[in-house]
């Protein structure tokens, strides 16, 4: 027997639902050790029932031959569906993602129903939201949907169908171990700054993370102002927050959740005390201590923080807290566990019902500060709503899906590589839609990088460019043609001077020319009835509705030497190790700057535990960018071509190979970077003690050197492993182009 694993049934102070406690057998301590102390909510009030799950749960236990993936299927038949989720869910991989159940309670309209889906890409604050309601001809005062604030607003992608009949809404929310995962880590945040911050700076830490995507404050509420004046209140009426029509809080609420708030502050101030007493009678007092130093000692409070139980009972605080939210919604149905934590929520409306339809989905995607207390926003992973929504500019019903993506560089990340989650959006899109500001004139180094990668994966067709805000466009000679040239020599600066060097001149050419007939200027699209942009805003929709999946008709195929494979594989892993040696501070790079001790822990627990890639680390996202990057430029350069196709042909066929290898490059990168080093990560996590920042850096640089090796001229083994695994990958896409053009060009 490896220790002594028993589960007990509990209920937390003030709760009526009883939970289990437990040490989790295949689950790892902060020391790395197995036995994580685990707390589950049972789904349950009665407590006889409660007590036989417990009972059931201690059996499992028991049995060592039951602690595997594998033996699952075997408890299933042996105990009840809440105790085998209780014991799995903590181990086994996501199975399904939000898209998969929005497929499952409400299918998308397909091209051959005769429905375009249009993706949306942009900086925060370009206005891409802004465009998706003048789009779906929404109410900008009365309506407010979907939202829009000068704050981060969309941090999950969302779907949104222009179509006749009812109104639909499917809304998909992230399993109770994430939720638990997010306020962890919330909470850790908090202790360290609790360390030596105030009461301000704690709750700062722990209502609202600094990537600005899990915000506890939409569902505690946020911490009174004390009466704190802010001399630029009077904001312009576009920047204003989403408020009107919020659901507002009724002063009793507002003080229950005031004293809610306080008490979790105390608790984790209280945390923070004891264990900075701890490490300053072990190791001396923090004030005095460099730089390093202090890192590990704020890493050992930390540690002995989330080790004791007072941190434990505080997580299931939370935890009981935020589930709360879920019952402030009495209208439509939850999807949910077997253990009571909802996965998903379903509505159908009546076409006359818009207004209360509206109300309830902006429960799950608003931002009021009004509602702080009531949202359920950080809790989503996905939402798609489907209704007769139409441009109150359009003589025709337009057939659009619409999908909203999480603004460019909102994590503010390290790179502004696109996500894995928007690239596979990309694949299914008949158009891109990149939104920008006129008063930026892609100036934005991740808008720049957005068109780089559109370009790279072989969309260059699908791409079409938006610029909001020409009101804003002001001088003496920008009138008319003038303004609109103006503002394309930011697309032009990118193509010629990013692109032409980045890619091939030739690639850089074809986007202009592309873009040259698919750049829309607008300005006012903030109110109801945007007159100015009307001719213009037809102009777009009539593209978008028109737009349908780029037909391939192949008459030729490049002929590439895979020689110069080699380099470009060589110059795809020396790029993405550079860039990660300058972020782990291995190594000077001139754009890759060091980051903080705190945040290279919180990847390798992210990656340890198998999370996605919302963090602003994303190494499987860098190394599909820079694999991509380089084969791009290997792919638009072939030696000889059959047949004797156009310049047009050419640069059909090369996109082609292009999309084939991007749609494969995300499943490469996760098997090396996620499935075969995950021990590693889960051991480099698990790092305390004095040097264990510096040590835990050269793990991560570890699992890059064995899984993404440079290849060079002494032929290592890991190298040409690696080298075969990206040459088979680019090969199969070839052929298959190919074998296409042979079957319809026999005599070729």
């Amino acid at each position: 027997m490896a220790g002594p694993y028993t589960a007990a049934a509990k209920r937390n102070p003030g709760r009526k639902g009883w939970l289990v406690e437990f040490r989790h057998p295949l689950k790892s301590d902060t020391s790395n050790r197995p036995g994580k102390k685990t707390r589950k909510g049972l789904g349950t009030e009665d407590e006889a029932l409660a007590q036989r799950l417990v009972s059931e749960l201690n059996e499992l236990l028991r049995d060592e031959a039951l602690w595997s993936l594998g033996a699952r299927g075997e408890a299933a038949r042996r105990f009840d569906p809440r105790v085998v989720d209780i014991f799995y869910s903590e181990i086994e991989p996501r199975v399904t993602t939000a898209r998969q159940l929005c497929d499952k309670l409400l299918p998308l309209p397909t091209s051959a129903e005769g429905y375009a889906r249009v993706v949306l890409m942009g900086a925060p604050g370009a206005g891409k939201t802004t465009l998706v309601r003048q789009l779906m001809g929404t109410n900008p005062k009365t309506e407010r949907f979907p939202s829009t604030s000068v704050n981060r607003t969309t941090t999950f992608p969302s779907e949104l169908v222009l179509r006749d009949g009812e109104y639909e809404a499917v809304v998909t929310f992230m399993s109770e171990h994430e939720a638990r995962f997010e306020i962890e880590e919330s909470i850790s945040a908090a202790i360290v700054e609790a360390v030596q911050g105030d009461t301000r700076q704690v709750a700062r830490a722990f209502l609202e993370k600094s990537d600005m995507r899990f915000r506890l404050k939409y569902l505690l509420g946020d911490l009174d102002d004390d009466g704190d004046i802010d001399p630029y209140e009077d904001v312009d009426e576009e920047a204003a927050t989403d408020s009107d029509d919020a659901p507002t809080l009724l002063p009793d609420e507002h003080a229950t959740l005031q004293q809610t708030l306080e008490g979790f502050l105390t608790r984790i101030q209280s945390l923070a005390i004891s264990a900075k007493a701890e490490v300053e009678a072990a190791h001396g007092v923090i004030a005095d201590m460099n730089a390093e130093d202090r890192g590990v000692a704020l890493d050992l409070i930390e540690e002995q923080a989330v080790s004791s139980d007072a941190y434990l009972e505080l997580v299931s605080d939370v935890l009981d807290e935020v589930k709360t939210k879920f019952e402030g919604v009495s209208v439509g149905r939850f999807e949910k566990t077997t253990t009571g934590w909802p996965t998903a929520w379903h509505l159908k409306s009546g076409a006359d019902g818009r207004e209360a339809f509206l109300r309830l989905v902006r429960l799950f995607s608003g931002n009021a500060y009004q509602a702080f207390g009531k949202l359920l926003t950080p809790l989503v992973t996905g939402l798609r709503v489907a209704g007769p929504f139409r441009p109150i500019w359009a003589e025709d019903k337009p057939r659009l899906v619409l999908v909203d993506t999480e603004g460019l560089g909102h994590k503010a990340n390290a790179t502004a590589d696109l996500p894995e989650g928007v690239l596979s959006l990309l694949h299914d899109a008949d158009v891109v839609l990149l939104v920008d500001s006129a008063k930026n004139g892609m100036t934005s180094f991740a808008a720049g990088k957005a068109l780089e990668s559109v370009v790279n994966s072989g969309y260059t067709r699908k791409l079409a460019v938006v610029f909001t805000h020409m009101d804003t466009v002001r001088g003496d000679n920008l009138r008319g043609q003038a303004k609109l040239d103006h503002v394309f020599g930011g697309l032009r600066n990118i193509a010629e001077n990013q692109l032409a060097k980045n890619v091939s001149g030739d690639a850089a050419r074809y986007l202009l020319e592309h873009l040259e007939r698919n750049t829309f200027y607008v300005g006012k699209i903030h109110e109801l009835d945007p007159k100015p942009a009307k001719p213009e805003l037809n102009r777009l929709l009539a593209m978008l509705v028109a737009a349908q999946p780029p037909v391939f008709e192949p008459v030729a195929f490049p002929q590439y030497s895979m020689d110069n494979l080699v380099l470009a594989i060589q110059e795809a892993a020396r790029d993405f190790r550079q860039q990660w040696q300058g972020l782990l501070g291995l190594s000077p790079h001139p754009h890759f700057k060091p980051r903080p001790w705190q945040t290279v822990k919180a990847l390798t627990r992210r990656y340890a535990e198998g999370w996605d890639d919302g963090f602003v680390l994303q190494p499987t996202s860098n190394l599909i960018a820079a694999l991509s990057s380089s084969l791009s430029r290997f792919l638009e350069s072939p030696i000889a071509w059959s047949g004797n196709p156009t310049p047009e042909q050419k640069r059909e066929t090369i996109d082609r190979v292009k999309a084939a290898v991007a749609q494969q490059l995300p499943k490469l990168s996760h098997r090396r970077l996620r499935e075969l080093p995950q021990p590693i990560w889960l051991g480099a996590y698990a790092l305390r003690g004095t040097g264990s920042t510096f040590d835990r850096k050269m793990r991560v640089e570890g699992i890059y050197e064995r899984w993404i090796p440079v290849p060079d001229a002494r032929g290592d083994a890991s190298a040409l492993e690696f080298m075969e695994e990206v040459k088979s990958l680019l090969t199969s896409a070839i052929s298959d182009v190919q074998k296409a053009v042979e079957e319809a060009n026999p005599a070729l």
